[in-house]
């Protein structure tokens, strides 16, 4: 009698244990992270160039950039006229799969700065409206520098 109620348990053990339940796909990834429409420029299709955590405001900053950008970047040169660049903010927030990890969160802003033409487009708040940007200072400070 207790051979056939300890094989029944254990095939149900099995059998829980080999189901793997699918985790929703906002659970997977933050998707407030993702940048939606409503902004000039696909920032999140380019490449990033650098990036900076600012502990104390509980911030993470990335710089991207158009080909052009990153191409002029890699070398070590000055953005072109016309380079596109993007500088994108987002609140710090808890990764639920790495403990201790901090991964981008709620967007904050969104700056947009084409070299060489003095545009510098700024984007806050949800749904994204303009603002006037102050971009261009910290984007020459995140420039990377070549090391030879």
């Amino acid at each position: 009698m207790k051979m056939p109620l300890v094989a029944a348990a254990a095939l149900l053990l099995i059998c829980l244990c080999g189901c793997r339940r699918q985790m929703a796909e906002d659970q997977l990834y933050d998707l407030r992270a993702a940048l939606n429409r409503g902004l000039p420029y696909p920032v999140l299709q380019w490449t990033a160039i650098a990036t900076e955590m600012d502990r104390s405001s509980g911030s993470m900053t990335t710089l991207f950039g158009d080909d052009a950008a990153v191409k002029a970047a890699r070398a070590g040169v000055a953005y072109p006229a016309g380079a596109v660049l993007g500088l994108v903010t987002w609140r710090e927030g808890e990764d639920p799969h790495w403990f201790g990890a901090r991964i981008p969160g709620q967007p904050v802003s969104v700056e947009f700065v084409v070299a060489g033409r003095g545009v510098d487009e700024k984007f806050t708040g949800t749904p994204w409206r303009e603002t006037p940007g102050t971009a261009a200072e910290q984007i020459e400070a995140m420039q990377p520098v070549r090391v030879p």
